[in-house]
């Protein structure tokens, strides 16, 4: 090809060409350049010499050809940019009720004490001071539990993980934050007299509902969406498939169980069937089991935060979860010697090990109670007998826990 006297050279892209860059003086430094759209920006500035300028421009190109190039730009963007960008769809993964939860985490926490830093900035000293704010509180600004401050750190650490693989920023600032212990709630476990005393105090319209939780262990948020269709009081049994949240303005959220094995049928006693069998007649078969006084709408909050107070107080048992009628029912289960892994299932728990580490501090007890058939199987030892030259004693044990208990909501 014979190329024209004074004609310009032409270069030809070639696929997958690097954007040309290069170095110039600013000021009493150096800086880097290149051109995007037909204008001429800066990417990085303030190298002492040229030489430091075109070492990193030579690093930059080097990951640009490997497919490892963050811009430096990218990371000036504000975090509330990159979440705005970011929540739509992860928001689109969640259930209902966690969309709000979480939202209201990223809105009151996130954007409100780092919304306005630079991706840059959000660093490791940042975001533990981030933490530190939390848990103090300020102006305007409760303090907040350590558990909620691992949740709100949790949706910070996800958020900043997909601005990782979006090239925005090169590493995760979150993933060495010291965060505060959590302390597991106390458990309360109701005596069986403990039990006939709170159902004497508890109204006769919500006395189903109460007796129902105690006899199976049913999350709260399970027996108030339960539906008519989905029990059979003469097999003795019901179907979990709902969990029933508070929503806005009092409109309940039905939402799939906790877990996977939350789905799950559930067995219960006649006594329980001749409380519920009323509710049961002559009603549609979706229509929930449960209502308000009003025989009409769902079970609110009302019940919670109103009713139940007033039926503790009326049976003199202080302070009691309705939760903890869930962790009474699976003490009365363990100290009964019935097997973790069918309490497990009883329960709906995600797998048996949420079981155990939550109740395995009762399985002393019932070990106890093991033993003691254990020698009741054997015959007695000869009087002032000894084994190894130490006396031999046996005694009984109580298998109901009387105490409270470290636990959590499960």
């Amino acid at each position: 090809m014979v190329r024209r006297h004074g004609a310009a050279r032409q270069r030809t892209p070639t696929p997958g060409r690097l954007k040309p860059v290069w170095v110039e003086r600013h000021g009493p430094g150096w800086r880097i350049r290149e051109q995007v759209g037909g204008k001429k920006v800066t990417i990085e500035s303030g190298y002492a010499n040229k030489t430091q300028a075109k070492a990193a421009v030579a690093r930059m190109q080097t990951d640009r050809a490997r497919g490892e190039y963050i811009n430096p730009r990218a990371g000036r963007i504000t975090l509330n940019t990159w979440i705005d960008a970011w929540w739509p769809s992860y928001a689109a993964t969640l259930k209902v009720t966690t969309q709000r939860t979480e939202g209201s985490r990223v809105r009151n926490h996130i954007r409100a004490l780092l919304g306005e830093l630079p991706l840059d900035d959000v660093d490791t000293l940042a975001i533990q001071q981030f933490v530190s704010k939390l848990a103090a509180g300020g102006p305007g600004r409760r303090p907040i539990s350590p558990k909620t401050i691992r949740n709100v750190h949790a949706i910070l650490h996800k958020l900043l993980d997909a601005a990782v693989a979006q090239r925005l920023i090169r590493v995760n600032p979150a993933g060495s934050t010291g965060l505060p212990k959590v302390r597991r709630q106390e458990m309360r476990f109701l005596t069986t007299p403990e039990i006939g005393r709170l159902l004497a105090a508890t109204p006769e319209h919500w006395t189903p509902l109460v007796m129902l939780l105690v006899a199976t262990g049913l999350r709260y948020g399970e027996a108030t969406a339960l539906r008519v269709g989905r029990v059979d009081v003469l097999a003795g049994r019901l179907e979990v498939l709902e969990a029933m949240h508070d929503g806005i303005g009092g409109v309940p959220i039905l939402t799939s169980p906790k877990t996977e094995r939350s789905r799950r049928t559930v067995t219960f006693p006649p006594t329980v069937g001749h409380a519920l069998a009323p509710l049961l007649v002559a009603r549609d078969r979706d229509a929930f089991v449960f209502t308000d006084l009003d025989g009409v709408r769902p079970v609110t909050r009302n019940f919670r935060q109103r009713v139940w107070p007033r039926v503790l107080a009326d049976a003199g048992l202080g302070k009691v979860r309705l939760h903890d009628l869930r962790h009474t029912h699976v003490a009365h289960l363990i100290s009964a010697g019935v097997p973790l892994t069918a309490v497990s299932r009883r329960m709906g728990h995600a797998s048996i090990s949420v079981t155990s580490d939550v109740y395995g501090h009762l399985l002393s007890e019932v070990d106890e109670g093991i033993m003691t058939t254990v020698v009741g199987m054997l015959p007695p030892a000869q009087r002032g007998g000894n084994l190894g030259g130490l006396a031999t004693e046996t005694g009984g044990a109580s298998l109901m826990p009387t105490d409270s208990s470290a636990g959590q909501n499960t």
